[in-house]
C-alpha cells in the first residue's frame, strides 16, 4: 500500500483542489434512458423518487439487490422531459436491470459512454473558472442540476456536482471535442491558480475519503440502515427493486455500523476492502476496515470500518491490524452528500 503522506505529488494535487482548483478528465459510465415511460422504468429500479425530478435536475440514489443490499450508487439527471442520464460505475449491471424491469413500458436505453466525455473542475476557485467559460449564470444552479451551454462553439452540458467535498462542476462534451475542452481548461488555469490533477489518486481516495464520501465498494454487504444511506430511500414509493427487504431491514435494529476512523501514527499500513484490516477491541474482533488513505488536509490517516453495532462509541480507541491505535470518529463519516 502506498504511504500517501510521503507522496509529494499526491499531496500537491490534493492541496491544489482544497486551496484553489483542480481539474481532471473522468467519465463515469453513462446510460441514457428515453421515452414516455423512462421515469417509470427508473422508479422500478432505484430507491429514490425519480418522478419528482424536474427537467435539468439530478439526484443521488441507489440500486438494491432483492435482498436489500446496495449494488450501485449513482446520480440520475433528467436532462430533458423524456430523457435521463444515469451516471454510474456499474454499466453492465445497470443495463441488465433496465432490461429486466422494462416489460410493458415505452422506454429505450443505451450506453453513451463512448459518445460523451466529462471533465470535473473542483475547488474554491472552480466556480469562477467555469463561469469564465460559459454564459449560464452558475450562481443559479442547484446541486445536481445540469444545463446546456457552449464553450466556444462547442456544445456542452454543465452540472453542479463533484466528489471531492469542494464546490465544483462537471463539463460534459462530445468525445470529439474533448481535446479542445482540455486545451481551454489548460489556458484558463493560470488565472485561477488551477492545475490538472490525477482523478484516481486524488479524487477517488484522498479527497473523497477525507470528506466522508463512500462508494458501494466501501460499504460491502451492509444494508443502507447500517451505513447511514437510508436517507436515499423513498419508502412512500409503491415499489422498487429490493423494497420488501428494505422494509424488513428498517423494522430491525442494525447488526453493524459504518464508522469513520482516524490514525495518528504517521507510518502505518492498513488495507481496506474485502481483506481489510481487522478492527478489534479488548482482544475481540469487532469489524474490519473497508477503506483507508491519508487525509492531507487534516494530517492523519482516515478511512471507514464496518463494526458490530454497539461495539464501539465515538471517541473510543480500538486496534487495527498491528495494534495501531485508531479513533472511531463520526466527524469523518459524513454519509450524506
Amino acid at each position: 500500500m502506498l504511504l500517501l503522506n510521503t507522496d509529494v505529488n499526491c499531496r500537491e494535487q490534493h492541496e491544489i483542489v482544497r486551496s484553489a482548483a483542480g481539474w481532471y478528465y473522468f467519465t463515469h459510465h453513462l446510460v441514457e434512458v428515453t421515452g414516455p415511460d423512462a421515469c417509470r422504468l427508473l422508479d422500478r429500479i432505484y430507491v429514490s423518487n425519480i418522478a419528482k425530478l424536474a427537467p435539468t435536475r439530478g439526484r443521488y440514489t441507489m440500486m438494491l439487490t432483492e435482498e436489500g443490499i446496495p449494488q450501485d450508487d449513482c446520480v440520475i439527471f433528467r436532462v430533458d422531459e423524456e430523457k435521463y442520464w444515469v451516471s454510474t460505475l456499474h454499466c453492465p449491471r445497470t443495463l441488465k436491470m433496465l432490461e429486466e424491469y422494462s416489460d410493458g413500458l415505452d422506454a429505450a436505453f443505451r450506453k453513451i459512454t463512448k459518445e460523451v466525455d466529462m471533465y470535473a473542475v473542483q475547488g474554491p476557485n472552480a466556480h469562477d473558472m467555469v463561469q469564465s467559460l460559459v454564459s449560464t449564470d452558475l450562481t443559479q444552479l442547484k446541486r445536481f442540476q445540469i444545463v446546456s451551454d457552449k464553450i466556444g462553439d462547442m456544445e456542452v452540458k454543465i452540472a453542479k456536482a463533484g466528489y471531492t467535498g469542494e464546490s465544483g462542476y462537471e463539463i460534459y462534451c462530445a468525445v470529439a471535442d474533448a481535446p479542445a475542452i482540455e486545451a481551454v481548461l489548460e489556458k484558463a488555469s493560470p488565472r485561477f491558480g488551477a492545475k490538472k490533477v490525477d482523478e484516481f489518486d486524488v479524487e477517488a481516495y484522498t479527497l473523497a475519503t477525507e470528506a466522508g464520501f463512500v462508494l458501494v465498494t466501501d460499504i460491502d454487504e451492509a444494508t443502507p440502515f447500517e451505513t447511514g444511506m437510508d436517507w436515499t430511500i423513498d419508502f412512500a414509493k409503491e415499489d422498487f427493486l429490493g423494497k420488501v427487504a428494505a422494509d424488513e431491514a428498517k423494522a430491525q435494529p442494525p447488526k453493524q455500523k459504518l464508522v469513520g476512523i482516524t490514525v495518528d501514527e504517521p507510518f502505518t499500513k492498513v488495507h481496506g476492502g474485502p481483506y481489510g484490516g481487522c478492527v478489534s477491541k479488548n482482544g475481540e474482533q469487532i469489524g474490519r476496515v473497508t477503506k483507508f488513505t491519508y487525509g492531507f488536509t487534516i494530517g492523519k490517516w482516515v478511512g471507514f470500518a464496518l463494526v458490530k453495532a454497539g461495539s464501539a462509541e465515538p471517541g473510543e480507541h480500538v486496534n487495527i491490524d498491528w495494534d495501531v491505535d485508531a479513533v472511531v470518529a463520526p466527524s469523518l463519516c459524513f454519509l450524506q452528500k
